[in-house]
């Protein structure tokens, strides 16, 4: 029994985390694109880019979790390691190109925090090592750079959502029934 409430407390410790970066990160790729930060094409209304053609970026294809929120939380854990290093290139990138924003870069610094603290908890969850990530591929272009840093941010909040979605579910399987009468 006791067990049971030590994996209860756990889970729900997690999706509590996971609820409130979630909460904090609303708004990020909307930062990202505005049109004092990124110009054209980004900031308009509707920009999307197919994050697939991103390489190595770890975009999230719902088609390809498995249907366990255990074993789905495995690639969200291996999509936070790997986001660390994007966050870096990406704070990295826009430090140059957009060093009077002060909210976007606090905004990846925290994203970027965010990753690395996800990355440490999930492992401690599933009681896994934290996955080394992977390098970064150099990228030079400036219009490329802001693509790729687009993608990390739309890529971490799909993260997001997709965690969040396993842990509630997570929590609710464990949570104790009610007694019937």
């Amino acid at each position: 029994m006791q067990q049971e409430q030590e994996t209860l407390a756990a889970k729900q410790q997690a999706l509590n985390l996971v609820t409130s970066i979630h909460e904090q990160s609303d708004g990020l790729v909307r930062e990202y694109v505005r049109e004092a930060h990124q110009g054209a094409p980004f900031s308009r209304d509707g920009f999307t880019y197919p994050l697939h053609q991103l390489k190595d970026l770890p975009w999230l294809d719902i088609n390809l979790l498995p249907l366990s929120p255990w074993k789905s939380l495995v690639f969200s854990l291996s999509a936070y390691s790997a986001l660390i290093g994007w966050f870096a290139s990406t704070l990295k990138w826009q430090r140059k190109l957009n060093s009077k924003a002060p909210l976007l870069l606090k905004r990846l610094e925290a994203s970027y925090q965010h990753a690395r603290v996800l990355s440490s908890s999930l492992a401690s969850l599933l009681q896994e090592p934290i996955p080394t990530s992977q390098a970064v591929p150099e990228v030079n272009e400036v219009f490329s750079q802001k693509v790729n840093g687009y993608g990390v941010c739309q890529c971490f909040c799909d993260w997001l959502e997709q965690t969040k979605r396993d842990m509630e579910i997570l929590v609710a399987e464990t949570e104790p029934r009610g007694i019937a009468n």
